[in-house]
């Protein structure tokens, strides 16, 4: 029995290689342009100019707007450092789990940006977690407190308000998972400025 299943697996395996070697890269685009076809109709007929089109729209000017009002300009090559970090791991993460299809977007504001929920990226998770930096970072306690509060904020109130949207769908993820990382990147993100600017000092 042992043997035999180990057969069966070995030669889906086969199988699965066998697939894999022979599509040519000419397929792969022809697979790729189908794809954006049909988001492109798909996005058109069921996304744009929705309410939900437009929320996004305004979650996607309407927080750069706040932080540039309220950002301290004395610190602002530090604050946008972080935002940076912070982004750049956000989005990163955020396209490897919606193209594994851990998780969806059925609204976008446009079908040419991936990760497709770029505003919420920026609107509602690094901006925020940037006005917290400017506040907090001097002392790492509070920081650790305050982006912990935030952290649950987002995974536990903003998660499943976009999944009432129906702007995001969880397929295998959970909102718990969420929570750990967004604290991480940002106490990661911390460590690295502290680190960066403890160089200028030297």
């Amino acid at each position: 029995m042992l043997f035999s299943t180990v057969g069966a697996i070995g030669s889906q395996l086969n199988d699965y290689m066998m697939i894999l070697t022979s599509i040519s890269l000419q397929e792969l685009l022809d697979a790729e342009a189908k794809y954006h076809k049909v988001l492109r109709t798909y996005w058109y007929e069921n996304n744009f100019l929705t309410y939900k089109w437009w929320f996004l729209l305004v979650l996607s000017i309407v927080p750069a707007i706040v932080w540039w009002v309220r950002v301290d300009k004395t610190k602002l090559i530090e604050n946008t450092a972080f935002g940076l970090f912070y982004g750049v791991t956000a989005i990163f993460l955020d396209s490897i789990g919606s193209n594994a299809m851990v998780w969806t977007y059925p609204v976008r504001l446009t079908p040419y940006l991936n990760p497709q929920l770029y505003p919420y990226d920026v609107g509602v998770v690094i901006i925020p977690f940037m006005l917290v930096y400017q506040k907090f970072s001097m002392s790492f306690k509070k920081f650790l407190i305050a982006t912990g509060v935030l952290s649950l904020f987002l995974a536990f109130v903003a998660e499943p308000f976009m999944v009432y949207l129906e702007i995001y769908k969880e397929i295998t993820w959970k909102h718990i998972y969420s929570f750990p990382i967004y604290w991480l990147i940002g106490l990661m993100c911390w460590a690295i400025i502290k680190k960066f600017k403890s160089y200028s000092f030297k």
